[in-house]
C-alpha cells in the first residue's frame, strides 16, 4: 500500500464515526477509537535481528514521510512520548487506545481533526521484539493522557 493510500485511510478515519462497542479480539477498535494497520513486517518476528532493524528503519522512514503529508493537511503535529503513559498503566487506568498504543510504540504523532472531534495518531509499533513491526494510524475521540 502506497503513501497515497495511507492518506485516503487517514481521511476516512477522521471523517467516519467511531465504534460504540468493542471491535473484536485484536483490540484494533473499540468504543471511541479505530486503528488501521498501514504496513507490517509480515513474519518478521521469526527472522534475524539485522532484518528486523532494516524493517524498523523502513517503517520509521515511512512514518516520517506520512507525518509530513498529514501535517500539510492538519498542521504541525503534537509529539507524544508514550513511555510515561506505559509506566502509568501500572498504577492507574489509562483509557484506550492510549494504553494499548503505549505498549506497542515509544512515541506518536498527533493531529487534532477539529471538524470531526477526533484525534489522529500515527505510530510505529516496534516496542516488542517478539512481535511484528507495524505502522499504525488511529482515530480516537479520547484526549491523550
Amino acid at each position: 500500500m502506497g503513501i497515497e493510500q495511507h492518506l485516503v485511510i487517514a481521511g476516512r478515519l477522521c471523517s467516519r464515526g467511531l465504534p460504540a462497542e468493542d471491535g473484536g479480539p485484536d483490540g484494533m477498535s473499540g468504543p471511541g477509537h479505530r486503528t488501521a494497520e498501514l504496513a507490517s513486517s509480515h513474519g518478521l518476528n521469526t527472522t534475524d535481528a539485522l532484518t528486523r532493524a532494516r524493517w524498523q528503519k523502513r517503517l520509521h522512514e515511512d512514518a516520517e514521510a506520512l507525518a509530513a503529508l498529514l501535517s500539510a493537511r492538519w498542521g504541525e503535529p503534537y509529539h507524544l512520548g508514550l513511555q510515561t503513559t506505559l509506566l502509568r498503566t501500572e498504577s492507574e487506568e489509562i483509557p484506550q487506545p492510549w494504553a494499548r498504543l503505549s505498549h506497542l510504540a515509544a512515541h506518536a504523532w498527533l493531529w487534532e481533526c477539529r471538524e470531526h472531534g477526533h484525534w489522529l495518531v500515527l505510530a510505529v509499533a516496534d516496542r516488542d521484539p517478539a512481535d511484528e513491526i507495524r505502522l499504525l494510524l488511529t482515530a480516537t475521540e479520547t484526549d491523550p493522557p
